[in-house]
């Protein structure tokens, strides 16, 4: 019997470096055919490097490439392709990083596993990290196996920088998965996807490319995060509405990671100032502060305190990262609400995952 038809979106932007690698290791997936199926969707937010070049010149035929004129983030560029996911006959969704390489049999053990569980909608795999050529490092270190937050209020790729492989070998659910790679299912988009209407403009006015098309993009992501973190809100808008993410070992990939939190000192500024604006819209987003009573002091006072008073004494570039997520504050709340309106489990059951490790 012919595997589900998959389709995969990948947001490249100056990808040059990383998106032949992983093409290739697309072309090379057991039981699934470009035209067959799968399909591959690459969406480029502007880039000035190669990376359309690229493209073109060695994958012509076997993907199809649209080009923005404006830089539309992670969040809007892999929307408008959960659009066309949904105006095709696809089955699934893949969100794909242009620095990831699948292994060969990752994509069939994705599916399997999503269609075993009921309410099981998203299925991340274990990434382990990758040197420039997307190949597994030495020693094999893990990158991601799902996601967990802390009642910091912080979320970090379970497993990360660890070793001990071993210890993730299970299949179990998480929180989340990774958007580096997370396979979703046609009723999870439809269910999860929406868009605010009262302050919507307040999008535009810190995002004025995303404007244009708003109409033609689902809204899987959230795009006021523009890029990072969008993953962890996914995961926990998810979680209210009664979906669950299952963590696939058997499934597996080379992802080349460049923003960590230890690396945070050598990020571009405009990358620290996404991670503090995104931080506050995560929250406002989806915390009620009455329902999660554990990360009142560690995470709505401490972390966020200290938040605050790094950018003001220290990382002052981060101070347009305040400014809008004040601007788009309105907002996030009206998307908290609209979650109310249609959430399957409490706020209290959520914050079960809140376990305070990372592994």
């Amino acid at each position: 019997m012919k595997a589900p038809h998959v389709f995969i979106s990948i947001v490249t932007y100056n990808s040059a470096d990383c998106i032949p690698a992983c093409l290739e290791a697309l072309l090379r997936l057991e039981h699934y055919t470009v035209g067959d199926n799968l399909t591959i969707a690459i969406s480029d937010n502007n880039s000035s490097d190669q990376t359309c070049q690229l493209i073109r010149e060695h994958f012509e035929g076997s993907v199809s490439l649209f080009q923005s004129r404006g830089n539309l983030g992670f969040a809007g560029a892999h929307n408008r392709a959960a659009s066309r996911f949904l105006a095709s006959d696809a089955d699934y969704f893949l969100v794909l990083n242009p620095d990831l390489a699948l292994a060969p049999p990752a994509l069939e053990k994705l599916v399997l596993a999503v269609e075993k569980f009921e309410r099981v909608g998203a299925v991340t795999p274990l990434l382990l990290r990758a040197n420039e050529q997307l190949r597994l490092l030495e020693p094999a270190t893990v990158d991601s196996a799902g996601i967990v937050v802390t009642p910091a209020l912080r979320h970090f790729d379970r497993g990360a920088e660890s070793g001990a492989l071993e210890r993730y070998q299970s299949e179990e659910f998480v929180f989340g998965g990774t958007g580096a790679c997370l396979l979703l299912s046609r009723g999870f988009i439809e269910d999860v996807s929406f868009r605010g209407n009262e302050h919507e403009d307040d999008l535009f006015d810190v995002y004025p490319d995303l404007r244009e098309g708003v109409g033609e993009r689902t809204q899987l992501f959230d795009e006021a995060f523009f890029a990072y973190r969008e993953d962890a809100d996914l995961a926990w808008r998810a979680q209210r509405l009664g979906w669950r993410c299952l963590y696939v070992p058997e499934a597996f990939g080379y992802h080349k990671r460049c923003v960590t939190p230890e690396r945070r000192g050598e990020l571009p500024e405009v990358i620290n100032s996404l991670g503090v604006k995104n931080r506050f819209l995560l929250q406002l987003n989806n915390l009620s502060f009455l329902h999660y009573p554990r990360v009142w002091w560690q995470g709505l006072v401490m972390r966020n305190l200290l938040v605050v008073l790094a950018v003001l004494l220290k990382e002052r570039s981060s101070l347009k990262g305040l400014r809008e997520a004040w601007v788009l504050r309105k907002r996030a709340r009206e998307r908290f609400r609209m979650v109310e309106q249609r959430a399957k489990v409490s706020p209290r059951e959520v914050a079960k995952w809140f376990g305070g490790v990372q592994g």
